[in-house]
């Protein structure tokens, strides 16, 4: 796989990624939700996110959420009937979506690619798809701490799995001897994991494509900071 179709990969243009975010939404009907109802849910979580943003959980309301949307309340609670199933969605939605690409992602790449290619493949998937979605991401921050315990526990099961992919992946670079040996892999992961997340802190559009900066990025991970010699 070409960085060019992992990066398409990535921003949702392989089949059934970006539908597959919204098939598990909460609706009234309780029915399968047609691709109109699909797209209407995005538009809702979007909203959500820019909404929980600002005001946090405590403060925003349903009909903040239905105003920026521009529906009526009423229609909004067609799909998320309590702001408490709303907003698990609207956080689970972008690990799940991320979850779903970066398994695509590294099932579809040869059987015989080396670990570095895959690890720089899936920080490509990463970075294309948070850094496309910074609203969530600050969303995310502002409820994960005012959210119902319920509803947080539910959403680090699910964080937790899409982690568990990395964890992998570097154990199995590891064992394939692509890392240093002697390498203490938990530390390297998460070394590897927090530099990806902090992006989100500092990166802006410009010189750097998100594909372009998870290729430094490995760059410099793998390369290290010291000449080589």
């Amino acid at each position: 796989m070409t960085t060019k179709e992992i990066e398409a990969l990535a921003v949702g243009e392989a089949e059934g990624a970006t539908r597959e975010l919204n098939r598990t939404a909460r609706n009234a009907s309780g029915r399968k939700p047609s691709r109109k109802t699909e797209g209407v849910q995005e538009k809702i979580l979007d909203a959500a996110a820019k909404v929980f943003a600002q005001k946090g959980y405590q403060l925003t309301k349903l009909t903040d959420i239905a105003d920026e949307v521009g529906v009526h309340v009423t229609a909004l609670r067609y799909h998320f009937p309590t702001k408490d199933v709303l907003v698990e969605e609207m956080i689970n939605s972008l690990t799940r979506q991320l979850h779903v690409r970066l398994l695509a992602t590294l099932q579809q790449l040869p059987p015989e690619t080396p670990y570095r290619e895959r690890i720089e493949a899936a920080a490509i998937t990463y970075l294309n798809t948070t850094l496309t979605k910074l609203d969530y991401i600050a969303a995310h921050g502002n409820v994960i701490n005012q959210i119902p315990q319920d509803v947080r526990d539910r959403h680090f099961i699910l964080l937790d799995a899409t982690n568990k992919i990395w964890r992998d992946l570097m154990a199995a670079a590891a064992e394939a001897g692509e890392l240093r040996a002697g390498i203490n892999v938990s530390l390297a992961n998460q070394v590897l994991q927090g530099t990806l997340i902090w992006t989100r802190e500092w990166y802006k559009p410009g010189r750097l494509t998100p594909t372009q900066l998870a290729i430094d990025i490995l760059d410099v991970l793998f390369g290290g900071l010291a000449p080589r010699d």
